[in-house]
């Protein structure tokens, strides 16, 4: 009976594979291979992108050529999609207990990311068959909260060691994932408390993140040394910060320029800026507008006029190609922290306006109509989840789910918020940044809405 069971279970997880299989490729088929504008610099392995795109695109370029590798990485995208759709439909109905009818409700949701992608967003295309970080990202995150879910209802070594491998992975590919540390050190510490106490949860705290933080310390500078021969880090990470610096600079904040070469070109920068009206000087009031003028700016200034300031400040100087990478993050960086404290009111009224664009970017599209749907989403969802806690409970199965799916609903929400908050201090909180956490938020609302049912049938059973 079991090994019918068995065949039965794997002849379902294949069909539910190759369905998603076909759902992906189709894109690629349609679409083709979307090249991005950050595409380029992924696949040139520029020194201020992370590794781990870079050597994705990198494998498939060595394994079948340059021009056939890009759409074997694309394949390969589509592939790992539909890995994480039977993953996260097969994890959740097995975790929950969910019916035919209720898995269904999971994958379509799943489905639902991509359709909403390539019919209502903006971009018009699936992030699947880009050439993109998101196009391997979401998958593995699946892969993360997976295993975040194990660390937090069994507290498995498997499940912890899981989180931390696909964690080193997405870090390598965007520093933005270094949330994935962040949840994991939380979700680490208050499971482990719960049933090992506070010594125990340290322990296991502090392990996982200094595993994760030399792994992908490791990974960066061994990538540098075979690219470059240098045991080193990426470049430009300070440029990020400071691309929202100069945003909401103005000219008399040079005094707080140190160097006098680095106060010569922030003076330039801001001419240009100003030119352009690339400042949030020139922003109309209200969140929304600052966020949309935000969003419009940032990598104009960034790509348009800092780096074009300082490659000519460096070419006027006779600095080496070979030396410029070096050069102009030894100078963005003085920049940033000259900046930092100067601009810490203006950082924190626009991290508010990020946070707000960001949660509503989570669960629905900016729209002065759909931002109060947004608002009502979230109350709606945290109503249901202090429902499903505030239940009475005999924790047989059942009951014993619908607790799950309220912990589990917390822990997307926690998710949400984190992503959000650390998004918001350092860049704009654009959809694609926002949508690793959106099918997670509308598949632990079903789930808790399934469960209740289920508890309603049961009592009147």
């Amino acid at each position: 009976m079991k090994e019918v069971q068995k065949r039965r279970e794997w002849t379902v997880g294949m069909i539910l594979f190759l369905m998603s299989l076909l759902f992906y490729l189709f894109w690629y088929l349609f679409d083709g291979i979307i090249m991005t504008e950050d595409a380029p610099s992924y696949i040139q392995m520029q020194s201020d992108r992370e590794p781990g795109y870079c050597l994705y695109l990198w494998l498939f370029r060595g394994i079948f050529g340059t021009e056939v590798g890009l759409h074997a990485a694309v394949i390969g995208q589509c592939v790992i999609a539909a890995m994480a759709a039977y993953a996260i439909t097969g994890t959740l109905g097995r975790l929950f207990s969910l019916s035919w009818f209720g898995s269904v409700g999971v994958l379509v949701i799943q489905y639902g990311i991509t359709l909403l992608n390539r019919f209502v967003a903006q971009r018009r295309c699936s992030y699947f068959n880009s050439i993109e970080t998101e196009g391997l990202a979401y998958s593995l995150w699946v892969f993360y909260f997976l295993c975040i879910l194990g660390v937090w209802f069994q507290r498995d070594k498997k499940s912890l060691a899981g989180a931390i491998v696909w964690s080193v992975a997405l870090i390598s590919i965007r520093k933005q994932m270094l949330i994935t540390l962040v949840i994991l050190f939380l979700v680490v510490l208050i499971s482990y408390y719960r049933k090992e106490g506070w010594k125990k949860a340290a322990i296991s705290v502090l392990l996982t993140c200094v595993i994760v933080l030399a792994g992908t310390r490791f990974i960066d500078c061994g990538y540098n040394w075979m690219v470059r021969g240098e045991f080193a880090p990426h470049t430009g990470d300070s440029s990020f910060i400071l691309g929202t610096e100069l945003y909401l600079a103005d000219k008399e904040m040079a005094q707080y320029i140190q160097d006098v070469d680095n106060r010569a070109l922030f003076l330039e920068i801001m001419r240009r800026a100003e030119e352009k009206e690339y400042n949030i000087a020139y922003a109309d009031k209200g969140w929304q507008a600052i966020e949309d003028h935000y969003s419009s700016a940032y990598d104009r200034i960034k790509f348009d006029i800092v780096m074009a300031v300082i490659r000519e400040h460096q070419e006027a100087q006779g600095i080496a190609v070979a030396d410029r990478e070096t050069d102009y993050n030894r100078i963005a960086g003085s920049m940033m922290r000259d900046l930092l404290m100067p601009s810490v009111p203006e950082l924190l009224r626009l991290f508010v306006c990020n946070v707000i664009h960001g949660l509503i970017t989570t669960v629905l599209k900016v729209h002065h109509l759909l931002n109060w749907a947004a608002l009502f989403l979230y109350v709606f969802y945290g109503m249901t989840v202090f429902y499903v806690i505030m239940l009475p409970r005999k924790y047989n199965s059942a009951e014993n789910c619908l607790a799950m799916a309220g912990e589990f609903a917390l822990i997307v929400l926690l998710a949400i918020v984190v992503n959000v908050c650390f998004t918001s201090l350092t860049i704009y909180c654009q959809m694609r940044y926002m949508l690793y956490n959106t099918g997670l938020f509308y598949q632990a609302w079903w789930i808790m809405l399934l469960q209740i049912c289920r508890y309603w049938k049961n009592q009147k059973g």
